[in-house]
């Protein structure tokens, strides 16, 4: 039996009420060789019955719970595949997409990986807007995780060389993104793949202060290892992180701790206009605050409709 193109690695904890979406998202693709390799963590909701309704088009691993880390690691033993996509169970696939990654691999043999710009969505899987993402660089990739975990699929040839997710809280996959990039390029590809939920069960808004010591954790091991990025760009590396903690916490209500990282903006550059506006934000009542995230929600809805 020949081995697939394509392996997609789908880890599953207390997924009920997306993941028939996500695997059907998978299973309808056309023109592209894949597997499915689907990790139940131990759920207790129903994504356990979900599953093995779908045992005999995907390869179902069953296992008590280890945590969102170490699943994808075990996911990453039984994979066949040239190329390893990785997809989250909340999240969907866009009908072609396995088939332009297959194609448009064989394009770029330098590549360690490929991701790509992603449709949001919220909940009730209706579109926000489009998250664009550039060409990733260590210059531009200090200055935040813009690569959404699942458009991305590496190179199986990367995990052979020893390589796994690492322990870094929520940001174990923008430490892997950095690790990847010193084997080969992450390669942007052209189209839209992939829709990407957006929902508080999330493991980056349940965990902020966990996230947020990732995040500067990960910067000081990047800057450390990377010398040829200037003292410039850590400063403005520090900065976004700081303003990107800050619209966390204003989000899960959470205004003193908001207010404090928008103070540590302004220390590093007092001319940042948005660190400005988040801190006056940070007092408002909480209505406030609610109505003006609601706000910037609705903006960044319209400019995505009127590109």
């Amino acid at each position: 039996m020949s081995r697939p193109e394509i392996s997609v690695v789908i880890p599953v904890y207390n997924a009920e009420r997306y993941l028939e979406e996500c695997l059907a998202s998978v299973l309808s693709q056309e023109g592209a060789d894949f597997e499915v390799i689907a990790i139940n963590d131990g759920s207790t909701d129903r994504s356990t019955e979900i599953l093995r309704r779908y045992a005999d088009r995907i390869r179902l691993i069953e296992q008590a719970n280890v945590g969102f880390k170490e699943v994808r690691n075990v996911a990453l033993k039984h994979v066949q595949g040239r190329l390893v996509a990785l997809l989250d169970a909340d999240d969907r696939y866009l009908p072609g997409h396995l088939a332009r990654l297959a194609e448009f691999e064989k394009s770029r043999p330098e590549a360690v990986g490929f991701y790509g710009d992603a449709w949001l969505i919220d909940p009730q899987g209706q579109r926000l807007w489009v998250h664009k993402t550039p060409q990733a660089s260590f210059e531009n990739l200090v200055m935040g995780n813009y690569i959404i975990h699942s458009s991305v699929a590496l190179r199986k040839s990367f995990f052979d060389r020893g390589e796994t997710y690492h322990h870094c809280g929520p940001a174990g996959d923008w430490e892997l993104w950095f690790r990847a990039m010193e084997h080969g390029p992450l390669v942007h590809h052209p189209w839209i793949g992939v829709e990407y939920r957006k929902h508080p069960e999330s493991a980056m808004h349940q965990n902020q202060e966990e996230a947020e010591e990732w995040t500067f954790r990960i910067l000081d091991w990047v800057f450390e290892k990377h010398k040829e990025l200037s003292a410039k760009t850590r400063n403005q590396a520090l900065t976004r992180a700081y303003y990107d903690r800050m619209g966390r916490f204003l989000a899960a209500d959470k205004p003193k701790e908001a207010r404090a990282r928008a103070l540590n903006c302004l220390r590093r550059d007092p001319a940042m206009f948005k660190a400005w506006v988040g801190l006056l934000v940070g007092l408002a009542p909480p209505p406030a605050i609610s109505a003006a995230i609601s706000l910037r929600r609705q903006i960044l809805k319209w400019f995505a409709r009127i590109k």
